[in-house]
């Protein structure tokens, strides 16, 4: 009975973690993506909230799940999706590693060129 919880336990601490890292990286993907996109568009955000959380789905809907767009002075174009990891049951071993998921991507901004330049 006792190998039989034990094994449930490492079973439930693997699916968690394959949870967190799949979430992890599938933000990740979507934030490089609108940023690449946004950049493309000469750093126009508009549209970037939107398409974010129709790609992320229902992890998304939730209210603490943040997007940020940014067009920086430097010429560069940020996104940021940042909000709770779905692999709830891993806050047992601390909230510092798998409490939050928070991803960025940056690309440089590109700017049309004129027809006459």
């Amino acid at each position: 009975m006792f190998s039989v919880a034990i094994f449930l336990g490492f079973l439930l601490l693997a699916s968690q973690v394959l949870i967190h890292l799949y979430a992890v990286s599938t933000v990740t993907a979507v934030a490089f993506d609108e940023a690449r996109r946004a950049s493309t568009d000469g750093g126009d955000c508009q549209g970037v909230d939107a398409r974010v959380r129709t790609r992320l789905g229902g992890w998304a809907v939730d209210t603490e799940v943040e997007v940020e767009c940014t067009a920086v002075g430097d010429g560069a174009t940020t996104v940021r999706v940042q909000g709770p990891s779905p692999a709830r049951a891993l806050s047992i071993f601390g909230p510092p590693a798998t409490d939050r998921i928070d991803r960025a991507a940056t690309f440089r901004t590109e700017r049309s060129v004129g027809a006459g330049s």
